[in-house]
């Protein structure tokens, strides 16, 4: 008999730890923080077109809306309708958000997001997209298995998820991450002429407002962001550099927020990198603060 290859031995070994790591179950409460800050963030951003009245102005009143190519067949729903379909999506996002019939909830709610999506393309931004890919691997991962009415009433049973419905949306993190990196990587960028204009309009803020017309800051903040995203994306795979690499992450989105107007992105993209951290990282801060509370109690019950 002749003996297995190293090399082949090797690759059956890399192949069985690759499957392991895919299949073995892992705990449901970064996952289930996940579900609730997606269904939230969308319910949110459904209110905020209710208060402002972005339904008609967007939707509505133009007189033409421009369709994606194959998608001319889409168009708002007659009367009333595209107000029912929105009230419809807010629904939707939350019984995902509390976890109560999951299933058919986060199927619902991507088609009906994507619909809106299809509107207009004049509308588009790459956020809206990003959820849309968000919610079709939502309707693949059983994100309901944890902190869900799911769950409570017997339907969503278990406290573990298969290690894939983590990793796939890490995954899809790195892939927005380096590409944002990468996408930035061109002539008119690389020159700061779209960032400059953008800070321009944020000059008049506290503080920081009169820095903003500084070729240095406006430097670093055009490069920055490259080397977060191409450099930074891979580091939050590795635990020793998970912790200041998300916050280097969060301090970058709330900049965004702050300074420019992009809707609930940058609370999503802060929700979606906390799926790097180990899966049961929310019990443990749970256990945590219960911990510190009883302590507290116990402190204030010893002294009275």
């Amino acid at each position: 008999e002749v003996a297995p290859l190293p090399r082949a031995n090797e690759a059956v070994r890399g192949y069985a730890a690759f499957e392991a790591r895919l299949f073995t179950p892992v705990d449901a409460s970064s996952l289930a923080v996940f579900r609730i800050a997606f269904g939230g963030l969308i319910l949110w951003d459904v209110v905020h077109y209710f208060v402002y009245d972005l339904i008609r102005y967007k939707y509505l009143q133009p007189y033409l809306l421009f369709k994606y190519y194959g998608f001319e067949w889409v168009e708002p729903w007659p009367g009333d309708g595209l107000y029912y379909h929105f009230a419809a999506l807010g629904l939707f996002a939350l019984l995902v958000m509390v976890g109560l019939f999951y299933r058919v909830a986060i199927v619902l709610l991507t088609i009906a997001f994507t619909y809106v999506f299809l509107l207009d393309q004049t509308d588009y931004l790459n956020h809206f997209y990003f959820v849309i890919l968000l919610g079709c691997l939502l309707c693949l991962a059983p994100a309901n298995r944890a902190w869900s009415l799911d769950a409570w009433l017997g339907t969503g049973t278990g406290g573990a998820v298969p290690g894939w419905s983590v990793w796939i949306l890490r995954a899809q993190m790195e892939i927005m991450l380096i590409y944002a990196g990468i996408v930035k990587i061109n002539p008119d960028w690389l020159q700061l002429a779209p960032l400059r204009g953008w800070l321009a309009q944020s000059a008049d803020l506290p503080l920081v407002g009169p820095l903003l017309l500084q070729d240095w800051v406006v430097a670093i903040a055009a490069y920055g962001p490259i080397a977060l995203h191409i450099v930074g994306a891979p580091l939050l795979l590795f635990r020793r550099t998970r912790l200041w690499t998300f916050g280097l992450y969060c301090a970058f989105h709330l900049s965004n927020h702050v300074l420019f107007n992009i809707g609930i992105f940058p609370w999503l993209t802060i929700a979606g990198t906390t799926i790097f951290f180990a899966p049961d990282w929310p019990r443990r801060v749970v256990a945590r603060i219960v911990a510190l509370a009883g302590r507290t109690l116990a402190a204030r019950a010893s002294g009275s």
